[in-house]
């Protein structure tokens, strides 16, 4: 795969963008009125998961993976210790989003890999892989926003999420929501944004439904839910299966 496959949905996060417009726009804007599904919203639910993954013993292990502004990051209960990995094809977004979580969680380990979610090929410098995130399995993985920024078809985000299972430890989750394009109802501003977007790569979601994604999620993990509210799949995914 090379990096124009995905870079259109990652290029658009200038150092402008992230700091005047990402926030306010996407997150504000958005989610609330062409999505129907807030900020508020949908940082309860990555609160909700991050809380409910914390182990037993040892530092809370955390890979974000399309990570934008850190918004997410900035508002979530981190627990003091935890070691944080920021994962994006952005290198912008990777800088922006490690120092807000420092900014807001200064006991947190942060570190950067730049590398591309749909890269299906290990042996790739920008394959997400387990050595390349330290070598040890994660209490939560959280994919906010993201598939619907990625190419199609809905298979082939599908399997690369997919390939994240063997990452989660088993008493872990992996969670995550996107705008869905089929098999809901986007009202004006939704649909002007979607044409928008789509035609620019943007997004490129037209053909992503709610049973794309879950579905391929039950073959790697036991344990799988997920509510559509507005047009926004929120996801998680525990008991990833082994063998």
């Amino acid at each position: 795969m090379t990096v124009t496959d995905t870079a259109p949905g990652a290029a658009v996060y200038s150092p402008f963008f992230l700091r005047w417009v990402y926030d306010a726009w996407v997150l504000n804007i958005g989610n609330s009125y062409a999505w129907c599904c807030s900020s508020a919203r949908q940082c309860a639910f990555y609160s909700r998961q991050l809380a409910s993954s914390r182990p037993k013993s040892g530092p809370f292990r955390l890979c974000d993976i399309g990570v934008a502004t850190g918004y997410y990051l900035e508002h979530a209960p981190i627990p003091e210790g935890s070691e944080v990995t920021v994962v994006d094809l952005n290198t912008n977004s990777l800088d922006y989003a490690a120092n807000r979580l420092l900014a807001a969680h200064p006991s947190t380990s942060a570190s950067k890999v730049h590398a591309d979610f749909l890269e299906a090929d290990a042996g790739e410098e920008l394959a997400i892989t387990l050595p390349r995130l330290g070598g040890e399995k994660f209490d939560a993985i959280s994919c906010m926003f993201l598939l619907h920024c990625v190419p199609g078809p809905p298979a082939r985000k599908a399997a690369a999420l997919q390939r994240l299972a063997p990452l989660v430890k088993d008493e872990g989750v992996m969670f995550g929501t996107t705008v869905l394009g089929k098999g809901v109802e986007h009202n004006f501003f939704g649909r002007m944004l979607m044409n928008n977007y789509n035609t620019r790569g943007t997004f490129v979601n037209w053909d992503d439904d709610a049973e794309s994604i879950v579905q391929p999620l039950r073959e790697v993990f036991a344990d799988v839910k997920f509510e559509i509210v507005g047009t926004v799949l929120l996801w998680e995914a525990r008991r990833p299966k082994t063998g």
